[in-house]
């Protein structure tokens, strides 16, 4: 066995000088000009603007203005430009898309360059008769250099792509060409006059921490999804051999009477769902996702027997992993490509006008779209019947009919959405010629397809983000100011239905244990289900409710203020005379100084309504739900300090209820 040694030269060289990451570089640029962008905003130029200025306008060389002029052409306005659409051609020829694109962002870096320079600075181009040479427009903003920051953007990306190229001579050419303007252009803009020596230093930090983070983005885009194509499926492994075809998205597998399709969509599918849902393509990533497709498909494929008599779409019978994927397996379906695609499209037309009425997605069957067609087969026996409803693009072709009711429901962008409010009425209204087409059976299976598909359908959406649904839901309901009193009703009868479980519990626990008889729980049933019981049973649900995500101390602070608003209210109605003084007395029993002190006890202040008068007032129900509540200390410490044999009533079957 051979052992390699270390020297401790090289170990303290690896030590020393670590490599500096991107986030490392990217942070350390945004501070130093942060720094300068600070000192240009509060001095007319940095105190050794001037003498490093001076410093630079002496150096003289053969050739050096004519080099410099070149530079600055290069970086100017018609110069960087110029090079910029030769690389987005280049790049595109290539068919390096990422890197294009990336390439496409790169005006975004000029923009911010400009509202720093209007915006937040007024520090001007330097024109004092002590240098050499001055602008020519020295009333022109000076901070930063828009030829810099432009030139560390382009050419600094252009280095970095340049590490795609195979040829390692060409590799080198390409970087050493970059490097040159990148290096020489804040030299040339102080040489020449035009900018303060801290406007250049200050662009070079702008740029850097912008290709910063631009490459960082771009290496995280590349790993991801750089070997895809631009825009059609990824190629899958796959036996050749085997029957298949390749869709826009997909691949197809046919295997006998069934038919495989695995999602693998290029480079602008994925880039368009992200976009829309700030997620993975969910055909290709989700399963769940596919388990909404499969229950969306099976539901048309019924509602179409009801519409034309037999089914016009093949069904999906499961879901498989192929590739280390999930796969959508449905019917294979006997028949070959409409001969009269106009009567496929007038078929087409028509099922289009009854997913419309009955609230379902039509993008795979609008004859407007122009593969359209090709999701149609026409059987042996000259039937029409539907291959395929899953789309691979979000698209925004649409009918106003199901724009407007994507828009009502802040649903945007929609995506083989099924509008389930519309499907369940239309299922309603004609449920009655349903169940006689379908007959019993079969209607039964479509009110559970139904429900199958709503529910996947919504754990499919809540498990992305999908900021723009939210921010349109946010603008139809004013951000919850349109809805707050349905949601408060809403939180009041969950927290009603908390607390009544929970005593419920305590109730049946102490019966089921024998600490009192099925009388005695009768009884205490009765008691609960008192008004006056009734009033108080909310707000205990409600700072139950409330404890849950609220831990000390802001439920500690939370629960005292919930009861001083309660009694707050209740004194306002009064003295609004909309309750007389009696139901303000009861109020104030509930909400009483005693359950706002226990409500901010920790721990045991969840269940401070425990010592409202309507519990109070029963002792036996007072000990049932206080000895439920005590269970709930950490650490057994109820029991193992031996307090619950003196609140909780022993073991005895014939006890009498103590009222």
């Amino acid at each position: 066995m051979s052992v390699r040694y270390a020297t401790f030269g090289s170990l303290a060289a690896r030590s020393a000088f670590p490599r500096p990451g991107l986030r490392g570089i990217g942070i350390t640029a945004a501070v130093a000009f942060l720094v300068l962008l600070i000192d240009a905003m509060v001095h007319p130029r940095a105190f050794f603007d001037l003498w490093l200025m001076q410093t630079v306008q002496r150096v003289e060389a053969p050739g050096l203005a004519s080099l410099l002029r070149v530079v600055n052409d290069l970086t100017s306005s018609t110069g960087a430009v110029a090079m910029w659409v030769l690389a987005v051609v280049i790049l595109a020829v290539a068919r390096w898309w990422l890197p294009a694109l990336a390439m496409l962002t790169l005006p975004v870096g000029g923009i911010l360059n400009e509202g720093v320079g209007h915006l937040l600075v007024t520090r001007t181009r330097p024109h004092l008769a002590e240098l050499t040479r001055g602008s020519g427009n020295h009333e022109e903003r000076s901070f930063p250099s828009g030829h810099v920051t432009g030139a560390v953007l382009f050419y600094g990306l252009v280095f970095v792509l340049a590490g795609r190229i195979r040829d390692p001579l060409l590799r080198r050419m390409v970087r050493v060409a970059a490097l040159g303007p990148l290096v020489l252009v804040g030299f040339a803009r102080v040489w020449d006059g035009a900018h303060w020596p801290t406007d250049v230093l200050g662009a070079y930090a702008l740029g850097m921490a912008l290709l910063a983070g631009l490459v960082a983005l771009y290496r995280r885009l590349d790993a991801a999804v750089g070997a895809l194509p631009f825009i059609h499926a990824a190629t899958l492994a796959h036996n050749e051999a085997r029957p298949h075809a390749h869709a826009l998205t997909s691949l197809v597998l046919f295997d006998g009477d069934r038919v495989i399709k695995v999602y693998a969509p290029g480079f602008v599918p994925r880039a368009i769902y992200w976009l829309a849902f700030q997620a993975p393509f969910a055909y290709a990533t989700k399963r769940v996702a596919l388990e909404a497709a499969m229950h969306r498909r099976n539901l048309t494929a019924l509602l179409t027997e009801y519409w034309y008599g037999g089914s016009r779409v093949a069904r999906v019978t499961g879901i498989e992993t192929v590739a280390g994927q999930p796969a959508l397996v449905s019917e294979r379906v006997d028949g070959h490509a409409p001969r009269d695609r106009a009567a496929a499209r007038a078929f087409l037309r028509d099922l289009q006008d009854h997913f419309e009425e009955a609230g379902l997605p039509t993008w795979q069957i609008d004859p407007r779209q122009p593969r359209a067609v090709d999701n149609v087969l026409e059987t042996s026996d000259g039937t029409w019947r539907i291959v395929d409803l899953e789309s691979g693009l979000v698209s925004p072709m649409a009918s106003l009919r199901t724009w407007g009711r994507a828009l009502r429901r802040g649903l945007l962008p929609f995506y083989d959405e099924v509008f389930f409010d519309v499907t369940r009425t239309y299922i309603e209204r004609e449920a009655t010629a349903l169940a006689t087409a379908l007959g019993p059976v079969r209607f039964a299976e479509l009110t559970t397809t139904l429900d199958a598909a709503e529910r996947t359908a919504r754990a499919w959406q809540a498990s992305e983000p999908r900021l723009w649904s939210r921010l349109a839901r946010g603008i139809l309901t004013g951000f919850g100011a349109c809805t707050w009193k349905a949601r408060t009703h809403a939180m009041f009868a969950k927290s009603n239905g908390l607390a009544m479980d929970w005593t419920e519990r305590a109730v049946a626990t102490w019966e089921a244990e024998g600490r009192i008889s099925g009388a005695e729980a009768a009884a205490l049933r009765a008691q609960i289900a008192a008004p006056t019981f009734q009033l108080m049973v909310p707000y205990l649900g409600a700072h139950i409710l409330v404890s849950i995500p609220l831990r000390f101390p802001l439920g500690t602070i939370a629960r005292p203020l919930m009861v001083l608003g309660a009694l707050g209210v209740a004194t306002v109605r009064f003295l609004r005379r909309e309750i007389d003084g009696g139901a303000w007395r009861l109020a104030w029993s509930i909400h009483s100084p005693l359950v706002i002190a226990l409500s901010a006890i920790p721990g045991v202040g969840s269940f401070a309504y425990l010592a409202a008068k309507p519990v109070r007032a029963n002792r036996l129900l007072l000990r049932t739900v206080t000895d439920a509540a005590l269970l709930k200390a950490p650490r057994d410490l109820y029991e193992r300090t031996g307090l619950r044999r003196r609140i909780a009533r022993p073991v005895a079957p014939n006890a009498v209820v103590n009222i």
